[in-house]
């Protein structure tokens, strides 16, 4: 049998543990007042978030010009890591409008910002920011059917 890893697969994975086999359901009334709110706390954290990310980046710039001769392929982690943390950003500023429209492309660049969130935490070995990647995960998958 031939089984290959494809995107649809990973959020058929996620949607049989978070949503059908989850121990608990979020009850509708909330459900439906975490989909209201949801595009707003993107945008404000996109809003709070841009300008660390500038200075990240600027960081990032100054010290892999300083510092990257003396450490060599020691600095590859801060690097990774900034990057980690930019391509979910961007996901999730593509994703805004859709959110407030409610559109099934914004869930998904949110689920993939999610996946990523969760990738680099496990590689860096956060243990809260994996939990919490998976509570947010999870509450993505709860209200995916508020998204056409």
């Amino acid at each position: 049998m031939n089984q290959h890893l494809s995107l649809n697969s990973v959020e058929d994975f996620f949607a049989l543990y978070l949503v059908k086999k989850a121990p608990y359901t979020i009850p509708l009334h909330a459900r439906e007042k975490i989909v209201a709110i949801v595009p707003w706390i993107d945008l404000i954290l996109i809003i709070v978030f841009l300008p660390v990310l500038v200075a990240l980046l600027g960081l990032n710039f100054v010290f892999y010009s300083s510092v990257w001769p003396i450490m060599g392929a020691h600095a590859y982690g801060w690097g990774l890591s900034t990057i980690i943390s930019f391509v979910p950003f961007v996901l999730e500023v593509f994703a805004i409008y859709g959110l407030f429209k409610r559109k099934k492309y914004a869930w998904k660049l949110m689920m993939y910002a999610s996946l990523l969130i969760i990738i680099e935490n496990i590689l860096f070995f956060s243990i809260g920011g994996i939990l919490g990647g998976v509570i947010g995960l999870y509450i993505l998958f709860q209200i995916k059917e508020y998204y056409k």
